[in-house]
């Protein structure tokens, strides 16, 4: 028959073979070609997927980009956070500002994952939906899907996991305490401090009170009057009387001529002051007056009226007589044309001339029988 090819046998079968493998392949190719094309291979769009490392340990963390490039023309729906990355977890999501690059818009997304388990995983490719408008059907297109390797933090096979260890207790640093104690104990002693000097200054007082240092003989003198007024006497108390009496000629030996009296003998003492430029008289009286007080403590000697009466006279002759006079000094001022004299210049205002106050000063405090100037504690 005209068209057709008769065959016999077993070339006749294999032929057929041929032809209908031939048909299958030639129906699967038309049917292929008839489809619409896939939204993979959608002209206008393209969706990549990558991460910054495929193998980690156990708990690491991935960066997994995906990156979209498409026609401005076209509207793509953007991912959320809550994308179904099959085992992984999400951990933190970052949306890239979108850039123009050759006419097209870019548009990327980061995903921070991990995993907790160890194997192979699969990240499962990634949809996106893509529309022509607000009105057209979108279509979906799919990245690739990424194969990630986790290993264990364990090397060896053999290795086996140790137990949690206990905590690691810090050591004290008492340094640092004992800082912050003498910082506390600062401010505290700051802040009464301040209250201490607002108080006095609300009262009208100065914060620290000024002690007035007086001469030696003015304490004895008031001492001595202090003890004739008091009712020792009238008591017939002359133990505590005299005692007193010793002590005040005593303070005034320390505070006038710098001898340690107070816890002297009446020897060491007369010894001591043999050494100073002291008239007889003066050393007659307070040897009689320490001898008598040495008696009456220590003996247990009743003195007369004339005996105590002139104890106290002996006494106050000896103040009196040893004690420092403060002379005045006339300061002569210099005369003006006019015949008035010039008013002083204060002191220390032009350099090379002489202090009146200081020389005023000077004069006012002759030095003892040894030579020396007063302290501070006679003036």
């Amino acid at each position: 028959m005209t068209g057709f090819v008769k065959t016999t046998g077993r070339s006749g079968v294999v032929v057929w073979i041929g032809l209908w493998v031939a048909s299958a392949f030639g129906f699967v190719l038309g049917n292929a070609l008839a489809r619409p094309s896939s939204p993979q291979a959608k002209p206008g769009i393209e969706v990549r997927a990558e991460v910054d490392r495929n193998t980690i340990t156990i708990g690491d963390r991935i960066t997994y980009t995906i990156t979209i490039v498409h026609d401005e023309s076209l509207k793509v729906q953007q991912p959320g956070p809550g994308a179904n990355l099959g085992q992984f977890e999400i951990k933190d999501y970052h949306i890239a500002e979108p850039r123009h690059e050759n006419g097209r818009l870019v548009e990327q997304f980061r995903y921070v994952i991990s995993v907790f388990d160890t194997g192979r995983f699969v990240i499962p490719p990634f949809p996106v939906a893509v529309s022509l408008g607000d009105t057209s059907q979108p279509v979906v297109v799919q990245s690739e899907a990424i194969p990630i390797y986790v290993k264990s933090v364990l090397n060896s096979p053999n290795a086996e996991l140790k137990d949690i260890k206990p905590p690691v207790v810090p050591p004290v640093n008492y340094w640092r305490w004992v800082l912050l104690a003498g910082g506390v104990l600062l401010l505290m002693g700051l802040a009464l401090l301040g209250w201490y000097g607002y108080r006095r200054r609300k009262e009208g007082q100065p914060l620290f009170r000024k002690e007035v240092i007086r001469p030696a003989h003015e304490i004895a003198l008031e001492a001595i009057q202090a003890l004739r007024e008091s009712d020792l006497l009238a008591r017939q108390d002359y133990k505590t009387f005299f005692t007193r009496l010793s002590d005040i000629v005593r303070t005034y030996l320390e505070n006038r001529f710098f001898v340690p009296a107070m816890e002297a003998t009446t020897d060491e003492i007369l010894e001591a002051i043999s050494s100073l430029d002291l008239e007889a008289e003066h050393r007659g009286r307070l040897e009689q007056v320490l001898r008598l007080c040495d008696l009456v403590k220590f003996a247990r000697y009743q003195p007369e009226p004339t005996e105590i009466e002139g104890a106290l006279a002996m006494t106050k002759a000896f103040v009196q007589g040893t004690r420092i006079e403060f002379e005045p000094v006339e300061v002569l001022r210099p005369q003006t044309g006019e015949g008035e004299p010039a008013k002083p210049a204060p002191p220390g205002n032009e350099r090379g001339k002489p202090d009146p106050e200081a020389n005023q000063d000077s004069n006012k405090h002759p030095p003892d029988p040894q030579g020396n100037r007063p302290g501070r504690g006679e003036r």
